[in-house]
């Protein structure tokens, strides 16, 4: 195990390297955003990222992830460089079809995300589409071909661009409209770049386009789009009909809770980007996965125990007092990051056994626990109701995948940990709002409870760690 969890360490440490300069550059950026920003501007800005989410699955069609799968596996006469121009070609000819049916319903998109029809709105919809692909593609070769520093500084960029887009947009005036034009605008030409770079190291390969090899890939993707469609719904679908029983303000508190509760993202990118990689490389051996499975269900309990341990500094330092009710449901809002990647770990057997069809009832199931919450809670409890919704279909969905993905592929020899720090982590999310001067009381108990559950991972970590730490020092001398 030492030579897997050294692997582990650094990668993580060095795909997790891009989320820590990101997280350190949203904290620079929320201060700033929340003064010059009032909620209702924000909440048209995260409706925008709504309507893109849902669109994009369109975009992708699965085919993102075949270049994952078929990465090392190529093909046809194809090496990995054919397999990422054949997908990314694909998906280009799906993005220009939704780009115009964007244009063709530039009143109903604008209308639904900004409150009046705005052509510039939709026009800058469709151009974000299209650089979150080139973005998408970009940052898969760069994880795939295992290239840490160009990862890192696509992401970075990523995040500044977002970031500092509020900030640039004042000169001219702060509203969202304004924002989604630059950002849109800064996005496509970045990864643009990124993406003709790419292309520029493929151009000497040799692409099999034959009917065997697009047969295979389609045979692979489509069955993923309806799921992928349903998870990018899923994640916005608060979002979005938060808009029929609530004001833009409300929806800006909403959106701010989430980007709070996005911290987690630090852990959770690194583990994410590691994961794919690791699996197809140790799958044949399953006491690794399980050992990497109980360490990233360690890490990201204790990350969303200590964002909510730390909930108040971060608002009283970072947020503008306008977004401060905000707060009472941040501790529900980390429990959906914390369930994904769970389910990631929990659901491999579905990958491996490339029965990824079956995907599709786990979404089905995470979609209409979410519509029927949100339409039971959001009229009676409003952004709370939300929050609650999220955390209920985000639950279902891990539940859901881990049944039918165990079925097929053991990633967990002990279930009883993962339960009893779930219970701790909802538990900590009632008290959070109904009884708030408990909550630290029971964040420190909780993180107690998680440690002593988790106390082999804890220590691999800690030597593993200090393993990393004494070697890193020992190459500087």
């Amino acid at each position: 195990m030492s030579g897997t969890s050294k692997t582990f360490i650094n990668r993580v440490i060095g795909f997790s390297l891009a989320s820590w300069v990101n997280c350190i550059i949203s904290l620079v950026a929320t201060p700033i955003t929340t003064a010059l920003f009032p909620p209702e501007e924000l909440g048209k800005i995260a409706l925008f990222i709504s309507y893109a989410n849902v669109l994009i699955p369109f975009v992708y069609m699965g085919f993102d992830q075949a270049y994952v799968r078929f990465y090392n596996d190529p093909c046809g006469k194809n090496d990995k460089f054919g397999i990422f121009k054949i997908c990314s070609f694909i998906t280009l000819l799906f993005a220009a079809i939704v780009s115009v049916v964007v244009l063709v319903g530039w009143s109903y998109f604008s209308s639904n995300i900004v409150g009046s029809p705005n052509f510039w709105v939709a026009l800058s919809l469709a151009i974000y589409i299209v650089a979150f692909l080139l973005s998408r593609m970009c940052n898969l070769k760069s994880r795939m071909d295992n290239n840490v520093k160009l990862f890192c500084l696509q992401s970075v960029i990523s995040t500044v661009i977002i970031k500092m887009s509020f900030v640039l947009v004042v000169v001219v005036k702060p509203t969202a409209e304004y924002a989604l034009y630059l950002r849109s605008l800064l996005l496509m030409i970045a990864f643009g770049w990124f993406f003709i770079k790419a292309m520029h190291a493929c151009k000497n390969t040799v692409t099999d386009w034959s009917k065997p090899v697009l047969k295979e890939l389609t045979k692979f993707s489509l069955p993923l789009f309806p799921t992928t469609f349903l998870v990018m719904l899923n994640a916005s679908l608060a979002q979005i009909m938060l808009r029929r029983h609530v004001d833009f303000s409300q929806m800006g508190i909403f959106s701010n809770a989430a980007t709070i509760a996005a911290l987690i993202t630090v852990v959770q990118s690194g583990l994410n980007a590691f994961w794919t990689p690791f699996v197809y490389e140790y799958y044949k051996e399953p006491s690794k996965i399980q050992k990497m499975h109980h360490i990233f269900s360690l890490l990201m309990f204790i990350m969303a125990l200590f964002i909510i341990l730390l909930q108040d500094p971060i608002y009283f330092f970072l947020v503008d007092e306008s977004y401060w009710q905000s707060k009472t449901i941040l501790a529900l809002l980390v429990i959906a990051p914390v369930c994904d990647v769970l389910a990631e770990t929990l659901g491999l057997g579905i990958e491996l056994s490339k029965k990824t069809y079956l995907k599709l009832p786990v979404y089905v199931i995470n979609i209409v626990v979410n519509v029927l919450a949100c339409m039971i809670l959001i009229p009676k409890f409003g952004i709370l109701g939300a929050a609650a919704a999220s955390a209920m279909a985000s639950l279902s969905m891990l539940v859901a995948r881990a049944v039918i993905g165990e079925h097929f592929y053991k990633c967990s020899d002990n279930y009883i940990k993962l339960i009893i720090s779930m219970i701790l982590l909802i538990g900590t999310g009632v008290v959070n709002y109904y009884l708030h001067s408990y909550v630290y009381v029971t964040i420190i108990l909780s993180i107690v409870m998680v440690a002593l559950i988790y106390k082999n991972e804890c220590k691999i970590i800690s030597i593993q760690g200090r393993e990393y730490i004494v070697n890193k020092f020992k190459k500087k001398g």
